[in-house]
């Protein structure tokens, strides 16, 4: 099986959209799934979570930020190239069955896992209420494709440089406060900001539904690297998730263990460029 690339897009300096020719895989696909890929044959096994579908064109989105050695790898792939394995749906889809109304916030490429989920509320009409944020202008993604299928979308920045300056959790409390009633809140970022949206919607007493995706390594429970702690018991993202009650994850557990693996990516990485180079030469 030939895992074709369709489409290669940059959506911002770090940011990598690719449309993959998967077609068994774009039948059943549902938005919280992911995939596992690997670019060559030597490459690492990296699990992705699947950012859109198109079931009549047979083809699976990818969104990915280039950090390691792998997602450098796959990023030095171009149109026309072929991904060496590309398996999935795995994990369990997001449910989204019987919500009238859902606030969806997205942290940086987070927002690329998040829009699947707008997109599937809003086809079941649900009203969606979008919050999206970045750290800068220039990191911005996917912001045409969350206008088209959310009812009220507030675009935030760290620094101001666009949309409204201030974090998340101010866009998401000032609804709140606005008298929105929502039946949940999804959130899917960086862990620390899982975390922070988590601390505000139990004050207010708000269902949240997190995605634990961003600490999973193997994708298939055998490696023991997504292991987290829901309401005192634990569960493995990549099997039982990666959707988990956000009132009950153990955040501070969560993002000690996501920094274990820094130095090994940093050297991942050097090793990646070393080799990218000589190809180069």
């Amino acid at each position: 099986m030939m895992y074709k690339i369709v489409r290669k897009k940059e959506l911002n300096p770090t940011v990598t959209l690719m449309d993959i020719e998967a077609p068994l895989i774009a039948k059943k696909a549902e938005p919280g799934q992911f995939i596992i890929f690997r670019a060559k044959e030597d490459s690492e096994r990296v699990p992705l979570t699947i950012a859109d579908y198109d079931r009549e064109k047979g083809t699976v989105t990818i969104i990915f930020q280039i950090v390691g050695g792998a997602t450098m790898e796959l990023n030095s792939l171009n149109e026309g190239d072929c991904l060496h394995d590309f398996a999935g749906p795995l994990g369990r889809p997001s449910e989204t069955e019987g919500l009238k109304k859902v606030a969806v916030v997205g942290g940086g490429v987070g927002c690329a896992i998040a829009y699947p989920i707008a997109k599937k509320l809003h086809s079941l009409g649900c009203e969606v209420h979008s919050i999206v944020g970045f750290r800068n202008k220039d990191l911005v993604i996917l912001e045409d494709e969350f206008k088209a299928v959310s009812d009220k979308l507030c675009m935030m920045t760290d620094d101001g440089s666009y949309g409204t300056k201030g974090l998340v959790t101010n866009a998401l409390e000032e609804l709140i406060k606005d008298g929105n009633q929502y039946d949940e809140v999804i959130a899917i970022g960086p862990v620390i900001m899982m975390k922070f949206v988590c601390l505000l919607t139990k004050k207010y007493d708000v269902k949240t539904i997190v995605s634990m995706n961003p600490i999973m390594i193997d994708g298939t429970g055998m490696c023991g690297g997504c292991r987290l702690t829901v309401g005192g018991e634990t569960k493995f993202a990549c099997v039982d998730g990666p959707d988990f009650d956000g009132h009950l994850v153990d955040f501070d557990e969560a993002m000690h263990r996501g920094t274990m693996y820094r130095d090994f990516e940093a050297h991942a990485r050097e090793e990646s460029c070393n080799l990218l180079n000589k190809e180069v030469k």
